[in-house]
């Protein structure tokens, strides 16, 4: 085995085979961390299911409501909704009674702004730094992902201001200016989370119904929105009580799918890339065994006279060819894992939970592609070596 090992690597240019080994563990690379991707997306849009089940809900806006109607929830409303079995939980929306606007003397701005509160419970942010204390000047507030957006990608190239990600503005503090009853106090606002649930300016339930009593007419206003914890948001029995009482659900998802469809496009694309780059390896790595067997023929063929088998000419090739790409598989799963842990702490960063962990089904895709690979050329090495038998 030692000669038959001698005579078909002696004298060989190794760099194209390590070359078609770099262009697999590329190819393999890409592949695989673009599906573990697509499983993250599916993950982050559905989540645990739980926040599937929140619908926030208002009632449609008319000609009455334009000349001063109200368009409020009443008690006796949101009781009924209640009273419904698949309708888990009702939250109400409770919004400012006063003026408020924010303005930053280092970036030169200033914004009117609203407030609104929901019972913490409805909140899908982590609640650990959302609570206030009366005297307490930094009021922590949770804004809507599609909020930020709105403010990149239009308020702010439109008025010459820095964009943010959602890790930086956290570090920004800016002033709250609340006036009302007379009175204008200043406050520092500090935002500790994104919402992909609650498309509003979320404050904590204490300061809105301290600040309206302080600022506002301290008569407390039926709410314009609830938040709905249901059974299913999609059953056909929530969709009849929505139409029956001329209620509409409030998604504020419109960026959120589109940055959806777009996440998904550009994972197809790595996909379809890494496919390629594999593609093109398996092909170098065909034509370099082909040309070993070639080079080695004269060799070769003198070998199976004298009694040697094809399978033990084709099993040096094979050998060589499992453990190369043994360590090439290997070599892929290790950068993935070392990749997770890093994307994992990027995303969190950006207010977003990845698993740092891979997906069972990225292991088999890895061996799936692996296993074929190698039976390609296997096949090809084998219809080779036969040949010269001939």
């Amino acid at each position: 085995m030692e000669l038959l090992n001698q005579i078909l690597w002696k004298g060989k240019n190794k760099w194209q085979i390590y070359s078609a080994a770099i262009g697999a563990f590329l190819g393999l690379l890409l592949v695989l961390t673009a599906f573990q991707f697509y499983h993250d997306l599916q993950n982050l849009i559905s989540g645990d299911g739980a926040s599937d089940q929140y619908v926030i809900i208002n009632k449609k806006v008319n000609l009455f409501n334009t000349l001063g109607a109200s368009a409020a929830f009443t008690s006796e409303e949101i009781d009924t909704l209640k009273n419904y079995d698949f309708i888990l939980e009702v939250g109400e929306f409770n919004s400012n009674q006063y003026k408020v606007g924010a303005s930053s003397s280092m970036f030169g701005f200033y914004t009117e702004l609203f407030f609104e509160s929901v019972p913490d419970n409805f909140v899908d942010v982590n609640l650990g730094r959302f609570s206030w204390q009366k005297g307490q000047k930094e009021v922590p507030i949770i804004m809507s992902r599609d909020y930020l957006a709105l403010y990149n990608f239009g308020f702010a190239p439109s008025q010459g201001l820095p964009q943010f990600t959602p890790s930086t503005i956290s570090k920004v503090s800016v002033d709250i200016i609340i006036r009302g009853n007379g009175l204008r106090r200043t406050y520092q606002g500090r935002i500790i989370g994104f919402s992909d649930r609650i498309n509003s300016i979320i404050v904590p339930a204490n300061f809105l119904e301290w600040s309206n009593q302080q600022f506002g007419n301290k008569a407390k206003s039926d709410p314009s929105r609830v938040i709905l914890k249901t059974v299913n948001p999609y059953s056909p029995e929530l969709q009849n009580m929505l139409k029956e009482k001329n209620y509409e659900v409030s998604s504020g998802k419109l960026i959120g799918g589109k940055l959806t469809s777009l996440l998904r496009g550009i994972i197809s694309a790595i996909a379809g890339i890494g496919f390629i780059i594999v593609l093109l390896s398996v092909l170098v790595f065909v034509l370099n065994f082909q040309l070993i067997i070639s080079q080695s023929k004269e060799d070769i063929r003198l070998l199976l006279q004298l009694g040697y088998k094809n399978k033990q000419v084709g099993g040096i090739l094979n050998k060589r060819l499992l453990i190369l790409f043994t360590g090439i598989l290997v070599a892929v799963l290790l950068a993935l894992l070392l990749s997770r842990y890093w994307f994992a702490g990027w995303f969190e960063g950006q207010g977003l939970e990845i698993d740092a962990g891979i997906h069972w089904s990225v292991y088999l895709l890895g061996l799936g592609l692996s296993a074929l690979i190698l039976y390609l050329n296997f096949r090809n090495i084998k219809m080779n070596v036969e040949h010269l038998q001939r």
